[in-house]
């Protein structure tokens, strides 16, 4: 009888030091992720779900680390294992799982998807659209086979995105290192921050070896999606919110992006400034310039935005100065 209370009390302990390394792991990985640090969650969570936990808050979680890292092979797997477990999730992840489904080519259960989205979503433009373009295969279709896609011949094994062309340069954003001995890492992605890269373009269209723009353009954080006038001398981009070497944070301590201007002079970057619609507590990024260069449009999530994020633009006056924004979204409600 002694022997069989020494034997409980021995699989009890162990239960119990089982469960508490398991609440352990998942609150470091529920840190990680809040933390946007979503590798290193996903090495956690997946250790979990290797031992056969199941969670359902952990499969959103996981499925979301892949997503926000645009693998949306992993993502599909884990979305999968959540709807599993429990079909009635929030609207967002109708979504999510979709567009997962499309990049893996099961297009039936991504329409699947996309209706049970619409149906609990109310009025999301996004289901609006799937509704009133359910053939978008035949269209895709149709379009398709007009133009050749070949890599570029300066990708690197990192990210590489964003390009843009200023008179015969390609200018982009790369991960590809930090150009200096000490590396700094943006632990959403464990990846370098990026930093801006030219290429020159040959004659017969190839492109030259990539080098890093001037210290005066990249800092110590990210920088991405330069769009440049035609004459070349004033570049807008992307930068995480950092300028005179100091960093800016919103609310919730998150350092977001914001919109730069910078002059070329003495064929140097220089005079970098951030444009006066930026906000610590909002991004905006991803500029655009209309072909008479007179409006920038970009992409932001600050107050008044319909969506996740939206479109907007300002008129550039003549002496430099912006005009308040405006969301192109109610410009074509207006219509």
């Amino acid at each position: 009888m002694k022997f069989k209370n020494i034997v409980q009390c021995l699989l009890l302990l162990l239960l119990t030091n089982l469960s508490f390394g398991q609440k352990v792991n998942t609150n470091t990985a529920d840190k990680n992720y809040s933390n946007f640090a979503y590798v290193d969650a996903i090495a956690t969570y997946e250790k979990l779900a290797e031992k056969g936990y199941k969670d359902q808050r952990m499969f959103q979680k996981l499925g979301n680390a892949y997503y926000f890292n645009a693998d949306l092979n992993n993502a599909a797997k884990w979305y999968e294992a959540l709807f599993d477990m429990n079909q009635d999730q929030e609207p967002e992840y109708y979504y999510r799982y979709s567009q997962c489904l499309k990049a893996i080519n099961d297009y039936k259960k991504a329409d699947k998807m996309l209706e049970l989205f619409n149906r609990k979503s109310g009025n999301d433009q996004r289901a609006n659209l799937f509704e009133k373009n359910k053939d978008y295969l035949a269209i895709i279709k149709a379009n398709s086979g007009r133009f050749s896609i070949e890599d570029a011949g300066i990708n690197s094994n990192y990210s590489d995105y964003g390009s843009s062309i200023s008179g015969n340069k390609l200018v982009f954003a790369s991960a590809r290192d930090t150009g200096g001995t000490a590396k700094k890492v943006f632990r959403w992605t464990n990846q370098s921050f990026t930093n801006l890269y030219s290429s020159e373009i040959n004659t017969d269209g190839s492109l030259g070896a990539p080098k890093r723009l001037a210290k005066a353009i990249n800092s110590k954080f990210h920088e991405s999606t330069p769009v440049f006038t035609k004459d070349g001398t004033t570049m807008y981009f992307t930068r995480n919110n950092y300028v005179n070497g100091k960093r800016g944070r919103d609310t919730d301590h998150v350092t977001l992006l914001k919109l730069y201007k910078a002059t070329l002079q003495d064929n140097n970057w220089s005079n970098v400034i951030e444009l006066p619609f930026n906000s610590d507590n909002y991004s905006v990024a991803h500029p655009a310039l209309s072909t008479d260069e007179q409006t920038l449009y970009f992409a932001s999530d600050m107050p008044g935005t319909l969506g996740q994020s939206d479109l907007f633009k300002v008129k550039i006056n003549t002496n430099g100065t912006f005009s308040d924004p405006i969301n192109l979204e109610f410009i074509a409600f207006a219509r």
